[in-house]
């Protein structure tokens, strides 16, 4: 009887341990944390299961206007309020690249994230400037701490995640403190999905260089958009090739070839296709040995 009595009471002192905890947790009130809410993640996953990124990338390569709007995301740990707080995200100057009013549009002073919200997104827009075609240049947003947030999140790493094979670039990512978030902005051309070449320098375009997508879209009159798996076929490719091949093959029989942004001459598979005779060449095929092996034609 005394060990029942016993066990009753050792039951009734733990529901009590519980009980209280829950009360404690129940009643704190602290400030709650925010943090830099940017993740990225294939499209058949849930975005709340996106990994965490501390850096985004800005290419005006693959942009047709001078400016663009990058919405990046703040969250806020805890529940929702029942009325809007307000806080201040800033550029931190002196960790970042871009001229204010040039390159970038200022911030507005102040944000909030609203009655019943948890997260709100602040809008950046950049423009396309000379000096993004020759470097990559940085931008920094930060979160100030106010009466109604902390900003402690400052080892936040939890990338590439479980369900996203990707990984983010060595040069960019080195910024684990959530309260900050780094944007680098460029307007340098980065390989379409629809270019058909490769490295070795096979394929109907060859190898890809930004220099020659520049100039296929100038000789071709395509832009950006037309170089996707549903725009570009193999027989429009085809076409765009030939074109290109023809001003190619004037160019270098004028003595003036078109050099490709490794220093080799410009290539793509129609220069070869038989209609061009001795004056073709293969890729990789450097300006000075075929000048020399022409230089007695007329």
């Amino acid at each position: 009887m005394k060990k029942k009595i016993y066990s009753i009471l050792m039951l009734a002192v733990a529901l009590f341990s519980l009980t209280s905890c829950e009360k404690e947790l129940m009643d704190y009130e602290g400030k709650d944390c925010l943090y830099f809410d940017v993740r990225r993640g294939a499209s058949w996953i849930e975005p709340d299961l996106w990994a965490h990124w501390n850096y985004s990338e800005v290419t005006f390569g693959n942009i047709l206007s001078n400016d663009t709007t990058i919405a990046v995301k703040i969250s806020a740990t805890g529940a929702a309020k029942d009325f809007d707080r307000a806080f201040q995200v800033i550029v931190t100057k002196d960790s970042t690249d871009l001229q204010e009013g040039i390159e970038y549009e200022p911030l507005k002073p102040e944000y909030t994230i609203k009655a019943g919200e948890t997260s709100t997104f602040v809008d950046v827009t950049f423009y396309r400037t000379e000096r993004l075609s020759n470097d990559t240049l940085k931008f920094q947003l930060q979160i100030i701490p106010n009466e109604y947030f902390h900003t402690m999140f400052e080892n936040y790493l939890d990338y590439p995640g479980p369900y996203d094979a990707s990984q983010p670039k060595v040069e960019f990512n080195y910024n684990p403190n959530a309260r900050f978030h780094n944007m680098f902005v460029d307007d340098v051309l980065i390989q379409p999905e629809g270019w058909m070449g490769s490295d070795a320098g096979g394929g109907l375009f060859g190898k890809f260089s930004d220099v020659k997508y520049k100039y296929m879209m100038e000789i071709s009159g395509t832009t950006i958009f037309d170089y996707t798996r549903e725009k570009m076929p193999s027989a429009r490719a085809t076409a765009i090739g030939q074109q290109v091949a023809e001003e190619l093959v004037r160019r270098a029989r004028a003595k003036d070839p078109v050099i490709d942004k490794d220093g080799t001459m410009m290539w793509v598979m129609a220069v070869q296709s038989g209609k061009y005779g001795k004056d073709a060449w293969t890729p990789f095929t450097k300006p000075e040995d075929y000048l020399k092996t022409h230089e007695n034609d007329k």
